[in-house]
């Protein structure tokens, strides 16, 4: 079977609606992407995630796909997405995490060393931070990170965004004031 061609005519094939289209599309899709995939996470299991997400985007979306000839990009890109969302929710848990072992204050000490209650009420604050920042839009997440966990200034977030550094500090302030009205909605 011929990847190029053969893609392309099961891919007309499952946008018609033909169950054994897809199933052969999403076989050929499998077979492409595991080796990328497995190079960028070098991961089984997270290769084998982000492949499965990836498959239900490409299940969902396939419809929405324009040109078939730019199938490969398209699929690609929904990959690296799916990638780079893995990544950012363990950077996001990892900090989240940090955050618990350190304390308030940054002192070092473990929340099971202080009050049970004081720890739980941090806990669940620092949960309802990361889920405000999890609604949060791509871009405002992106942002965010840039600018509070990276410490990279606004000259260096433009050059990574495509932006100014006029517009790289006034979408950073969006996003704050986008998470401020998040966390004063959930009461944090």
């Amino acid at each position: 079977m011929s990847d190029e061609c053969g893609s392309i005519s099961f891919l007309a094939e499952a946008r018609s609606g033909g169950q054994t289209a897809l199933s052969r599309l999403a076989l050929l899709v499998r077979e492409r992407l595991y080796p990328f995939l497995l190079h960028t996470t070098r991961d089984r299991d997270a290769t084998e995630d982000v492949l499965q997400d990836t498959l239900l985007t490409m299940l969902r979306r396939l419809p929405s796909l324009r040109d078939n000839e730019r199938f490969w990009p398209w699929i690609y890109r929904i990959a690296w997405n799916k990638v780079q969302d893995r990544l950012r929710d363990r950077r996001q848990r990892s900090l989240y995490e940090s955050a618990v072992r350190r304390g308030p204050d940054g002192g070092g000490y473990s929340y099971r060393d202080s009050n049970p209650l004081e720890a739980q009420v941090r806990a669940e604050s620092l949960q309802q931070v990361c889920a405000a920042i999890s609604q949060l839009n791509r871009q405002q997440r992106d942002i965010l990170q840039l600018r509070c966990y990276d410490d990279l200034p606004y000259t260096e977030i433009a050059a990574l965004t495509r932006t100014t550094p006029d517009k790289a500090r006034v979408r950073f302030h969006r996003a704050k004031r986008s998470l401020r009205a998040r966390l004063t909605t959930c009461g944090v």
